[in-house]
């Protein structure tokens, strides 16, 4: 039996009955789980069947293990080190970018260039994504990155900081800032968030899917990474036209590995353990001048979201880009681009 056959095969044994309709009547009825997979029965049947045509559909141009460019640092974790890649280019006050979930510093290829003419910009891969080290432990929640990236800063002795982030990226980006305010010499001078995570929210259906107990698993190792991140950026882009073969393989890549999967679900688990609004009541302290960069048509941190961001930051500005989705920085770039110029000049 084809691999592909057997994935079909091993989902609907979980979830089709003997009179061959989809029902939760197999051995797994009695899992306490049953009534939260039942929205999740026919996509991952979907996911499956993809995986038989995944054989015959047109590979993406393969992206190297080993990013060109790209450095490595061991950052200090509770005790251990963990390998974080790192991207650098130009000279000047540093820049330091963190991308969002499912992301790698590969979503700043379009600005970095430009940006490195007048700062020395730093975009990192998060524990778990990109090129970074991929350990199969529980530490992978926004405090968790927060403490990494801090400590990365002071490992380089980074002052005077414009710190960068995007959705994921942006809590991680405030988390760190909201330390770095408590006192001590300031590493960070001013803040840019894009289309940021900051306020307990709905959670789109793939991030569902994955944080459903056994299901999340099922999925993610059943479907073909590429088929993954190419819906996930149909979604986030509002030009889908936009998405880049490129931009797919980069991302679907890390996903081939155990690590990769694991990093995914673990980050995703750890969103609905964190105490939102312990974090968002925070916000007032924030005094640190910020630049909220939101897509009008966003769908997974809507508009709405980044209105109220900039109402609780008491030192911030909004600048809104029209027919954009989530992901600006690649959708947008020339937009995106002029608005970090301006502000960290």
């Amino acid at each position: 039996m084809s691999s592909g056959l057997f994935s079909i095969a091993t989902v609907a044994s979980l979830f089709v009955g003997r009179s061959g309709k989809v029902c939760l009547q197999s051995p797994l009825t009695h899992f306490a789980w049953r009534e939260q997979a039942r929205p999740y029965v026919a996509p991952l049947l979907l996911g499956a069947f993809l995986c038989t045509l995944s054989a015959c559909a047109p590979m993406l141009p393969p992206i190297p293990s080993g990013t060109p460019g790209i450095s490595f640092q061991q950052v200090r974790e509770d005790g251990k080190t963990v390998r974080l890649a790192v991207r650098e280019a130009g000279r000047g006050k540093p820049i330091v970018m963190i991308h969002g979930l499912g992301a790698s510093s590969y979503t700043w290829h379009a600005i970095m260039p430009q940006l490195a003419r007048t700062n020395r910009v730093i975009a990192l891969d998060l524990k778990g994504f990109g090129d970074s080290e991929k350990p199969l432990d529980d530490a992978y929640s926004i405090s968790d990155q927060a403490r990494l990236v801090a400590n990365y800063m002071d490992r380089n002795n980074l002052r005077g900081v414009t710190l960068v982030g995007h959705s994921f990226g942006g809590a991680v980006a405030m988390a760190v800032a909201l330390e770095d305010a408590q006192g001590g010499p300031r590493r960070i001078e001013k803040l840019v968030l894009i289309d940021s995570l900051a306020y307990k929210q709905p959670v789109p259906f793939f991030f569902r899917v994955l944080q459903t107990p056994i299901i999340g698993e099922l999925g993610i190792n059943l479907i073909p990474p590429e088929v993954q991140i190419g819906r996930a950026l149909a979604v986030a882009y509002y030009h889908d036209e936009r998405v880049k073969d490129e931009t797919v393989a980069t991302y679907a890549s890390p996903l081939a590995s155990e690590g990769g999967k694991h990093a995914l679900l673990r980050t995703v688990e750890s969103l609905t353990q964190e105490d939102a609004d312990a974090f968002s009541s925070r916000y007032q302290k924030l005094k640190t001048p910020a630049l909220l960069i939101w897509c009008e048509h966003d769908r997974i941190v809507p508009l709405t979201f980044g209105k109220r961001l900039a109402g609780d930051l008491p030192n911030a500005q909004i600048d809104v880009i029209e027919e954009c989705g989530h992901i600006p920085q690649e959708e947008e770039p020339g937009e995106t681009l002029a608005a970090i110029q301006k502000f960290a000049r």
